[in-house]
């Protein structure tokens, strides 16, 4: 559980422009506030981290770094973390990065059904974000609900395919984690790789597919996904019925 959360971690996506902060002086701001914690200052790095939850709510790494700031080195530190998000949410209620990060320590010491509701209000929130899927898969798998997670990880394949490539692959690998014998989760797998220009990849799992359901290969001669890759010998061959 905690490398996959972890990973999502790693992909995350700045939020979009806010008229209050350009996107450059968020990056300023983000960097003197981390300074500002490394020098001790706790306080004064709150005070801009603040400023950027009410003005940015989807920026995560403003509440990453508060947090860093504010956590406490004791046994029951992620209480403490939670205690600190509850606070910040009464501020600011629907700061997506907020909700995000107390779902993902709930998650990360297994209290799985208050995560799921973490998730599903920042899926209310952020509908079109593959990664709230993602969060959303990785805590039904723990719950041993695989269909359900099956079919969140199904969702943000499809969400991530519109360009964003690194959080469809996170949800592809854990959908065929979850379901290793069926041929459409490798055949999605395959949609991605072709997308991001990765032939070889991508035509090892259609050759999967392909083996395990030869129907697919039709598919995947009238596939837009494919469409790079509809005139190469390679592919005519393996679709060849």
């Amino acid at each position: 559980m905690k490398t996959s959360i972890v990973l999502i971690i790693l992909i995350l996506i700045a939020a979009s422009s806010h008229k209050t902060f350009s996107q450059e002086s968020v990056k300023d701001s983000l960097l003197k506030a981390r300074n500002l914690i490394m020098q001790g200052q706790k306080e004064e790095a709150n005070t801009i981290l603040e400023k950027i939850m009410k003005s940015r709510p989807d920026n995560k790494q403003a509440v990453q770094f508060w947090l860093m700031g504010n956590m406490k080195r004791i046994p029951e530190g992620e209480m403490y973390a939670l205690k600190q998000l509850d606070s910040l949410l009464v501020l600011y209620p629907k700061n997506t990065g907020i909700i995000f990060f107390k779902s993902f320590i709930n998650a990360e010491h297994g209290k799985n059904e208050e995560a799921l509701e973490g998730f599903n209000t920042l899926i209310e929130l952020q509908p079109d974000s593959s990664l709230n899927y993602i969060g959303k898969g990785q805590v039904l798998s723990a719950m041993q609900k695989h269909d359900e997670a099956f079919a969140a990880f199904d969702k943000a394949t499809v969400l991530a395919k519109l360009n964003r490539f690194n959080e469809a692959l996170v949800a592809a690998n854990k959908a065929i984690e979850l379901a290793p014998d069926y041929p459409g989760n490798i055949y999605n797998r395959a949609c991605i790789y072709c997308l991001m220009g990765d032939k070889t990849k991508a035509l090892a799992d259609l050759k999967t597919a392909v083996d395990k359901m030869p129907q697919l290969k039709q598919h995947a001669t009238e596939d837009e996904d494919f469409k790079s890759l509809w005139e190469d010998e390679d592919f005519k061959e393996l679709t060849r019925e």
